[in-house]
């Protein structure tokens, strides 16, 4: 099978489910993509992508969980105004993934890394503002922000920091095709510049340190987006894209990386120990773990990789649990989880410390120092486990994610009882959550104030010096003033466009998508995609 036919048929398949709003589609070309995969029957036609030692089992990973969190959907999604919105996207998200995985041409790689960005500013705004299982945050106002944001909010805070990355990553890889060649597997050795782009690109889709807080708030989307976002899709594709361009890297890059690694994993793993929302928690606790793989993605590919399959079989499971338990309580702070969630997160656990044969496999080369972030992690899944009561029941609900959680247990590995320790860490689970760490120390603020007055001022700045330049190419004579006019006038348009336009449109945006419905709008927008899409699977074919 082509795979650049069958990205085409997954793009059908979503607009399909956009439809019928029953996600069939979706667990269909989930399942059927598993399938190609671990039958290795997926090659690229042409040079834009590439199927080697790396895409490959990323393929059956992605797809793996993305058919699990389908499965779960269908019922989870049920109760969703805008269920043709959410599966539409869900759609895109999974295939712009893929796209992002395969692509060997920089062009098409960014492709797929763009579309990861707008789908999950789509996903975000599946809520309306008015719903409260679209809202996060404790409420109230404190250290000069308000703590509480609106799905409107969320996406908004979301699409402005991951554009940073996007922004980054095109900047750094174009002077680098331009030299050596378009093809990724082609680029032999990158400048320090374009290297320090593609560092940044990585570390803000990865939520990284300064970058880290939009991730939280992107817990305004249903419980589904949050499990397909946090295990295989979007954020993971920031270290991917490090063991993509890793040949390419120059050596200080695996210490800036590590760096910043570390520092994310400390700080994402202290700060789920304060969090009393799960799904707050949970990615709190995924950028910590992110931080782990994105620190080895350079040093230790072969490590990140396993870590990056450890944390995504575990974090889907975690997050689905938790909106079982979401679901069923109608809040975002459930009190009881069923037995059956209880018993795949407690599995879960397992993995992330090390104690299943894949947990085995993947702490296999760490060294004992790990041991402190597996005690965080017993601590603050502890808190989701040990503070709630129990239910009986939701076995059938619970299928989709024990299943995925029972994957780990497939791999002929005994754990190193060493990591048993870390279990200790389940002491934290009955401390209280200090304020400072509910406000996730401080970052919020640097995101809703600190920022925005600094943008203010360096673009008041910029202005002023802007306007001085205008006036002494205005002041020149002849054809240079009207050529100063010209450049002038440009200019201006250039200024609006980037500095006013395009951030309030996003904003406007962002805003009326959470509170009107689109259905007839996106069912035209449908057919018309669909009929482009039939037509390019026709020339393909001819």
């Amino acid at each position: 099978m082509m795979l650049e036919l069958w990205l085409l048929v997954l793009a059908l398949l979503a607009l399909a489910d956009l439809f019928t709003k029953k996600g069939i589609g979706s667990l269909v070309g989930g399942a059927a993509t598993l399938y190609l995969s671990l039958t290795r029957s997926l090659m690229p036609a042409t040079h834009l992508f590439h199927m080697g030692d790396l895409a490959h089992p990323l393929y059956i990973f992605i797809s793996g969980i993305y058919t699990a969190i389908a499965a779960y959907s269908i019922w989870y999604a049920s109760h969703l105004e805008r269920r043709g919105w959410f599966w539409l996207w869900m759609g895109v998200f999974y295939t712009s993934m893929l796209t992002f995985v395969a692509a060997d041409h920089w062009l098409v790689l960014i492709t797929g890394w763009g579309g990861l960005d707008i789908a999950s500013w789509a996903l975000i705004l599946t809520y309306h503002d008015g719903e409260k299982y679209g809202r996060v945050g404790p409420g109230g106002r404190a250290w000069g922000v308000a703590w509480e944001w609106a799905p409107s909010a969320s996406a908004l805070r979301a699409i402005l920091t991951v554009e940073i990355g996007t922004a980054s990553l095109a900047a750094g890889l174009a002077p680098a095709a331009a030299a050596q060649g378009p093809h990724i597997s082609s680029l032999s050795a990158m400048s320090d510049l374009s290297a320090a782009l593609v560092l940044t690109a990585a570390f803000v889709k990865a939520a990284q340190l300064p970058f880290t807080d939009w991730l939280m708030t992107a817990m305004s989307a249903p419980t589904p987006v949050s499990a397909l976002l946090h295990s295989s899709t979007m954020v993971k594709a920031g270290p991917i894209l490090l063991l993509k361009l890793g040949h390419a890297m120059p050596t200080w890059a695996a210490g800036t990386a590590f760096a910043f690694g570390i520092a994310t994993a400390l700080y994402g793993g202290v700060v789920a120990l304060g969090q009393r929302e799960p799904k707050v928690l949970l990615a709190a606790s995924t950028a910590s773990y992110l931080g782990l793989i994105t620190a080895f993605a350079l040093a230790k590919p072969e490590e990140a990789l396993w870590l990056t399959y450890s944390h995504g079989v575990a974090k889907a499971t975690l997050f689905m649990a938790a909106g079982h338990a979401i679901h069923i309580e109608h809040t975002t702070t459930p009190t009881r989880f069923p037995v059956a969630a209880k018993a795949a997160m407690g599995l879960a656990l397992l993995t992330l410390v090390g104690l299943t044969p894949l947990g085995a496999v993947a702490k296999s080369n760490a060294e004992p120092w790990f041991l402190l972030f597996s005690f965080l992690t017993a601590g603050y899944v502890g808190k989701l486990m040990l503070k709630t009561a129990t239910t009986p029941g939701g076995w059938a609900v619970a299928a989709p994610y024990t299943a995925l959680a029972a994957a780990s247990l497939a791999f002929p590995v005994l754990p190193n009882p060493f990591w048993a320790l870390a279990l200790a860490g389940l002491a934290l689970a009955k401390t209280p959550e200090p304020t400072v760490l509910l406000r996730r120390l401080g970052l919020p603020v640097l995101y809703d104030a600190v920022a925005p007055a600094v943008f203010k001022s360096v673009r008041q700045a910029a202005a002023v010096g802007d306007g001085f330049v205008d006036k002494r190419l205005l002041s020149l004579e002849g054809l240079w003033r009207g050529l100063a006019s010209l450049v002038a006038v440009v200019d201006l348009i250039f200024d609006m466009l980037l500095h006013d336009f395009v951030p309030a449109l996003v904003q406007s945006a962002s805003a009326q998508l959470s509170k009107r419905s689109f259905d007839y709008y996106l069912y035209v927008a449908g057919v018309g995609a669909g009929i482009i899409l039939a037509l390019a699977v026709l020339l393909w074919i001819h």
